[in-house]
This record gives C-alpha cells, structure tokens and sequence, in this order.
C-alpha cells in the first residue's frame, strides 16, 4: 500500500513539473510596436504582416532567449501606458533614448543611431564632405520634415521641398540641387531598395542631431531589460544582427553601438 502511494505521488509530482516545464518553455514575451516607421516596423502592402529592421530583431532576439514572442501592434502613443499598466513587457517602436523617458523607463543597449545626414549626386562636384559645406548651397529637402527646418538654419542655403525624400534625391540627381538633408535611416532604405539611386549617389557620414534607438521596459522589469540587452548583444556577436542590417539598410552596422 505504502509502495502504491508513494508511485502514485511521483507520478503527480512529474505530471506537475512536466506541466511547470511546459508552462516555462512558452515564456509569453509580449512586445508592443507600432507599424508606421519604415524601415523598423511597418506593414507588408501584399501580405499584411508587420515586417522591418526591429521586427526581425525581436524575433531573433525571442529564440535567444527562449521566450515565445507575441507582437501586438498598437499606436506610439498608446505604448508607454501599456508598459506602464502591464498590458505588455516591453516596447520595440524605434524608441530614442532621451532624459525624460529614462525617468519612467528602462532602455536596452542602444540598437541604431539616427539622425539627420547628407546625401550627394556621385560626381560631388561641389566638394561637400559635411554640414559646414552646405552654406549657400542649393539643399532638396521633404516638405514639413526635421530635414527642412534643418536646412533653412544653414546660412545662404537655397532649400527646395518636395513630397517625399525620394523626390527630394531624384530632384539632385536632375542636376537641381547640391545635396539633400534627410534621416539617416530612410535614406539608407530608399539606397537599399533603389540600385540606380544607390550606384549615383554618396551618404555622407556626418550625423546631425543624433540619437540612439532602444527597445523599453519599465524600470520595475529590469530583469527582463538585462535579458534583452544580452540577446541583442549575442546577435551582435553571433553576425545576426549585422545580416539584418545589411538587409534592411544596404550597409554595415554603427561599429560604435555596445
């Protein structure tokens, strides 16, 4: 009787670690994003599945960290409060690391640094190699963009605004303009996706205004933050991150990221 109730107890206590067991190994990582940021996240028009640069990092990330990933796709400014009221584990929406978010925030290692940069015809024969060389140069820009109120700052600057950056570079390329001033992470997007527009033209390297994108959790999930920070930095060790670089952006990764 003693032996019956004793194999009876161990098999609950194995059918009950087996189930702990199972319970672990589909960790829920819920990530909340926002799909109108090209080319980090944003919409496949024929498929409609969110795609881009850090939708494929948080799924990479997910594997390296044993969790199964549940992207929830949400607008910027609904994030934060879903963070805050524990909706979801952690925001993945092109986040710039600023002092007043770090106050309610916790950041990951930064992932991308962006900022405003030059993009200029291949022949370059105006010789402009940074920022201080656009002064009285002719500027295309995309109308209502930091860009635009970038380039109406730089002294005797003839700035011309068009639709769409694409617009803006095509207008260079006619022999109209000197250079163009845009997010350095659109500008690689466009030069990734459009060979002719890649083959005639130089990004400059100079960034201004720049900033560091993260991913984020609350300060009280720290724990989880750490996690992330050392998935992303296994991606970077590993050479995933830099094959996702090379195929959202046409270039290697910022070699000064952590």
């Amino acid at each position: 009787m003693q032996i019956a109730a004793f194999c009876r107890k161990s098999a609950a206590l194995i059918a009950l670690l087996g189930v702990a067991g199972g319970a672990l190994a589909a960790d829920t990582w819920r990530v909340a994003t926002e799909g109108t940021f090209p080319p980090f996240e944003f919409y496949d028009s024929n498929t409609g599945e969110l795609q881009g640069f850090e939708v494929d990092l948080v799924k990479e990330m997910a594997k390296v960290m044993g969790k199964d990933l549940k992207l929830e796709s949400m607008s910027f400014d609904a994030i934060i409060p879903a963070l805050i009221s524990g909706t979801v584990d952690a925001g993945a929406a092109g986040f710039s690391i600023t002092p007043e978010r770090a106050k309610r925030l916790r950041f990951t290692v930064p992932f991308y640094r962006s900022g405003l940069t030059i993009v200029v015809p291949k022949a370059n024969k105006a010789g402009i190699q940074d920022f201080d060389d656009l002064k009285g140069k002719h500027i295309s820009v995309q109308i209502g963009s930091t860009s635009m109120a970038y380039a109406k700052k730089i002294e005797g600057a003839k700035v011309t605004t068009f639709a769409s950056a694409g617009d803006a570079i095509l207008n260079m390329l006619a022999g109209n303009a000197d250079a163009v001033i845009n997010d350095k992470p659109v500008t690689d997007y466009i030069r990734s996706r459009n060979s002719s527009i890649a083959e005639n033209t130089i990004h400059l390297e100079p960034i201004a205004t720049a900033d560091q994108f993260a991913m984020v959790t609350t300060k009280a999930n720290a724990k989880l933050s750490d996690e992330m920070s050392a998935a992303l930095k296994t991606l970077k060790a590993n050479g995933k991150f830099e094959e996702l670089h090379q195929k959202w952006f046409g270039r290697s990764a910022d070699p000064d990221l952590p």
